[in-house]
């Protein structure tokens, strides 16, 4: 009787340790939400909060006890990872905005470190709850519309074409910056060849507007050439997605959201008829991911010679469209390599000859065209806002740091012309002043850098956050999608309107800025949703590879594979990117990730790879 007693006591204290346990990750996840809504602690809100975490973290907890699969290690490993760094990332852009109101250093602290835990436990139940969704999760085939989907391709194809001609018939010919004219200044050898915006893209550029020409004098729509191209390489690439797919479900539901996410949003519209280097790369990158999962799940087959071509071109074209393209195809080469090892007789000199194209076209093929390179002070741009925020904030430098800057920049105008968001005013203060000093003493000036960011951490780490934070942060602002027109240029290009007036300037505008107003939709125009959203779509079909269901899960490095490319790409822009908060340099993120959404909702026997 005694020993029941004791048994019932520990059981007792067990559920109450438990209760108390529950109520603090209660208290510390409404912390975080009320911190990061930047709502005060007054607001009785609070208590809502603090009741709807009870309920849903209650919940969770019983569902966990339940399946079998959420409690795997595999699982907790996975979910504390991916929440600690997005808890990294996310207070290191947003530390100071949660702390404003506060003066004391302690008090900052703790209520960081606090609104950190908060922020962890949110986050690290929220993925651990999905995997175990996802584990159970099967998508429905619907018979009825069996005779439907293997046209959806081409239906698809069509549907996202069309969309985009309102969109193109408003600006005629296609949407022109300052850096695409630089490009069609050299398709009318206005300019010197140069890869500053790469060169092979504005040979593509070249090739269909000189097509063009062949049947109209009129340069507008000889122009109109390129764009229609570039609307249907990104449409066709969209469709070879879908046609993939189609392989694995008959899923009306996935594979009309797709179509509808390509067709219908804004950004896709006005993306496809604009003329940067950007867009056609995104394109590149879904096809290279596409077929690269289709041909790790199907292997390399007689039957597949299609897809396998796809992979060949769009590797090609994924290092000569943008610079940081090959530095991401380079750091994807060894998971490719090894994703492939079964078929390493043909895919190991597949790649060499691949390799070996891309090296001669950057080669010989650009010196025999004379094609400038870029410059060194482009691929400093980091290290250059660094220094400039330590000038521009007044630090103390020793009289030799003082001397050795100004032999390459004149000091009395970084304070005015600094701007932490994009480094072009630094980077053409020093092109504009003495760069070839800078270039013959790189030593030196490395040395500089090193000096100050040991003097100075902090200011180096607000610059560094401050030039980066767009492609990580979810809670940075910026438009997107609201370039419109040519700018004026001698070359004789100019905005034509085939369709106008005031109703399609209203309706048009009214779309663009649905994403200042309606949550969640609002997040697909975010830079860093999309990067974290690629991130939990890798970890949600990683957990998957320890479910109970599946009897030979997926190779962890085989199915990392897919995602590598998209994430080199960030990490290339995380070390030298010019400017923060330019949407279209991860516009790959944006026509990439439905490719992961669907790799994590594709059924166990799509997820596994041949053996």
């Amino acid at each position: 009787m005694k020993q029941n007693l004791n048994f019932s006591s520990k059981i007792y204290t067990l559920k109450h340790n438990s209760k108390i346990l529950l109520y603090l990750e209660c208290f510390f996840a409404t912390w975080a939400i009320m911190r990061i809504g930047n709502l005060h602690s007054m607001n009785i809100i609070a208590f809502l909060f603090f009741l709807l975490c009870i309920i849903c973290f209650s919940a969770i907890e019983k569902e966990f006890a339940l399946q079998v699969s959420a409690n795997t290690k595999t699982h907790k490993i996975i979910s504390g990872i991916l929440s600690g760094i997005f808890t990294c990332f996310y207070l290191s852009d947003t530390s100071k905005s949660l702390v404003s109101d506060l003066n004391n250093k302690l008090f900052q602290v703790a209520i960081i470190l606090a609104t950190a835990l908060g922020l962890y436990i949110l986050l690290y139940k929220t993925i651990r709850y999905l995997m175990c969704k996802i584990n159970g999760f099967e998508l429905n085939d619907n018979p009825n519309v069996s005779k439907i989907i293997p046209k959806l391709p081409f239906v698809s194809f069509v549907l996202i074409v069309l969309c985009r001609i309102p969109w193109l018939l408003y600006s005629y010919p296609g949407i022109m910056t300052p850096d695409s004219i630089n490009q069609f200044r050299q398709v009318v050898e206005i300019s010197p060849f140069s890869n500053h915006h790469p060169w092979v893209h504005t040979m593509t550029i070249s090739l269909f507007y000189h097509m063009g020409r062949l049947f109209t004098s009129d340069i507008n729509d000889a122009f109109l050439f390129f764009t229609l191209f570039q609307i249907c390489f990104m449409a066709f690439a969209a469709s070879y997605l879908i046609w993939v797919i189609t392989k694995y479900t008959k899923s009306l539901p996935l594979l009309s959201g797709i179509i509808a996410f390509y067709a219908l949003l804004p950004y896709h519209n006005v993306m496809a008829i604009c003329i940067w280097k950007d867009v056609m790369f995104g394109g590149t990158l879904l096809l290279f991911c596409t077929s690269l999962f289709y041909l790790l799940k199907e292997g390399i087959k007689k039957q597949n010679l299609f897809s396998l071509i796809l992979y060949f071109i769009s590797g090609f074209l994924m290092c000569l469209y943008r610079s940081n393209g090959w530095y991401a195809f380079i750091i994807t080469l060894p998971f490719l390599l090894f994703a492939f090892r079964k078929t390493w007789k043909f895919m190991f000199p597949l790649h060499i000859v691949l390799l070996a194209l891309i090296l001669f076209v950057k080669g010989p093929v650009m010196n025999h065209y004379n094609v400038e390179q870029p410059d060194f002070i482009e691929s400093i741009s980091i290290p250059l806002q660094q220094v400039g925020r330590v000038i521009a904030t007044g630090q103390e430098l020793t009289q030799e740091q003082e001397t050795l800057i100004k032999k390459i920049i004149k000091t009395e105008y970084v304070p005015e012309l600094y701007t932490e968001y994009i480094s072009d005013n630094m980077k053409e203060l020093v092109r504009t002043y003495n760069p070839d000093y800078l270039i013959t003493h790189k030593s030196d000036y490395l040395k500089l850098w090193i000096e100050l960011g040991l003097k100075y951490p902090d200011i180096y780490f607000d610059a560094y956050i401050a030039q980066t934070r767009g492609y990580y942060s979810p809670s940075a602002i910026y438009s997107v999608a609201e370039v419109d027109g040519i700018i004026d240029n001698e070359t004789g290009l100019y905005r034509e309107y085939l369709l106008g007036g005031k109703l399609i300037v209203k309706f048009r505008e009214i779309l663009i800025k649905l994403q200042d107003i309606v949550p969640l939709y609002g997040a697909l125009w975010s830079m860093g949703s999309l990067f974290w959203g690629t991130l939990l779509f890798l970890a949600l079909t990683l957990g998957q590879k320890t479910s109970f269901r599946l009897k030979e899960p997926m190779n962890f490095s085989d199915l990392i594979t897919v995602w590598i490319p998209n994430i080199a790409v960030i990490g290339t822009l995380l070390i030298a990117t010019p400017v923060a908060i330019e949407f279209r340099y991860a516009y790959n993120l944006a026509y990439c990730i439905p490719l992961y959404f669907a790799i994590m909702l594709l059924s166990k026997e799509s997820r596994n790879l041949p053996t």
